[in-house]
């Protein structure tokens, strides 16, 4: 069986989506699959992979650039011709679009989430519109079979989507990485020294853009702030297309002082910011799966996130879940996890338990079965 995975998507900095590329494939190198690989790169991420170390079986091909128009036309141009000339029997597209060109191969096709259908107003002007949707929905349409992280996200292509099958999309949860577990305090202690970040702190992770809902989190922290709580606020993660609401709610607190944006955390400081935290809050509007508050909660972090799509699927039980706009309940759910022991005993133990439920191993078990059920058609 040969398979092209195309990982011309990923980013510098690596967010949720670059999280399950590098995780796909790192995932399917350790199986001992009768398989041969061809990963598409960008000529960009060639140390990157070289890194790596993968098995002999996984061929790196660097085809592309990271802009995305020239992402694009290797997509619908160049790699229908690689596909014929390498005898490919699988194509993985891990996100949102396919080839027009379908040839030889079959096509695996990844949807992450349907927040461009159901939230257009939190994406750029190019990820959303009538004509986005209808490409996004007509390689749904045309795939063999498609991919999901979350049973959310099955329901929403279902009722987003006309005339897909739901015999036709898979739900295959990611995995958590080993490396988020608890952390002894004085490993802690000299990350956060070193990043100048306060003690204690109630911490978000992701990229700060309109979905993650966080104006609604610095009104529920002042709230608590009110309430003589001693922790600080800090929102980790790189800026987006648009930061202007979330610029306008710092400034606009009272408690803007205590209020920190280190930025973009690098994958080997992550683990200890996590581990750090006294609380991790996610308030987003919608997630297709989620990492950052299960990587949390394999830190040993309780977690208060929002009550909707997967963050619904994969925490009800463990975290405490209140409705994403109702900033009062986040501020009751965060004073009672900080100051509840029990409680908060509770949630750390059950977020332990529930994040290890979260295996990359069978990810790319269920992952290749997919791959095999097609290229035996």
């Amino acid at each position: 069986m040969r398979v092209a995975i195309d990982l011309t998507a990923l980013n510098p900095k690596p967010s949720g989506i670059d999280r399950y590329l590098e995780g796909l494939v790192a995932s399917l190198a350790q199986l001992d699959a009768d398989a041969d690989w061809l990963l598409f790169i960008n000529a960009e991420d060639c140390a990157r992979f070289a890194a790596k170390r993968l098995p002999p079986r996984f061929r790196i091909m660097p085809v592309c650039f990271r802009p995305r128009l020239l992402r694009l036309l290797f997509q619908q141009l160049l790699q229908p011709l690689l596909l014929y000339a390498f005898r490919i029997d699988v194509l993985h597209s891990p996100t949102f679009i396919m080839p027009l060109w379908r040839g030889r191969a079959r096509h695996v096709l990844t949807i992450h989430d349907m927040s461009s259908f159901v939230l257009p107003q939190s994406h750029p002007a190019m990820r959303r519109g009538p004509l986005y949707e209808r490409a996004v929905s007509t390689c749904i349409r045309r795939a063999d079979l498609v991919t999901v992280p979350s049973q959310s996200v099955k329901e929403d292509i279902l009722r987003l989507v006309p005339r897909v099958h739901g015999a036709r999309i898979r739900v295959i949860p990611c995995g958590v990485d080993d490396h988020f577990h608890p952390r002894d305090s004085a490993e802690v202690g000299a990350v956060l020294h070193r990043l100048n970040l306060p003690a204690p702190y109630i911490l978000f992770v992701g990229t700060l853009d309109p979905r993650k809902n966080l104006p609604v989190l610095i009104y529920a922290y002042s709230q608590l702030v009110a309430r003589q709580r001693p922790e600080h606020l800090v929102l980790a993660g790189q800026t987006s297309w648009s930061v202007d609401e979330l610029s306008s709610s710092v400034a606009s607190a009272a408690v803007s002082d205590r209020i920190h944006l280190p930025g973009y955390i690098a994958d080997s400081d992550l683990p200890f910011v996590y581990a750090g935290a006294a609380l991790f809050v996610y308030p987003s509007l919608l997630e297709g799966f989620g990492f950052p508050p299960l990587e949390a909660m394999a830190s040993g972090v309780p977690v208060v996130a929002s009550d909707t799509s997967s963050l619904r699927d994969n925490l009800a039980g463990t975290a405490i879940l209140v409705p994403p706009t109702n900033s009062e309940a986040f501020a009751a759910a965060m004073e009672t996890l900080l100051t509840d022991e029990t409680a908060r005993t509770q949630a750390i133990t059950s977020g332990l338990e529930r994040s290890r439920s979260f295996r990359w191993e069978a990810f790319a078990r269920e992952t290749l079965a997919c791959y095999r059920a097609l290229a035996q058609r």
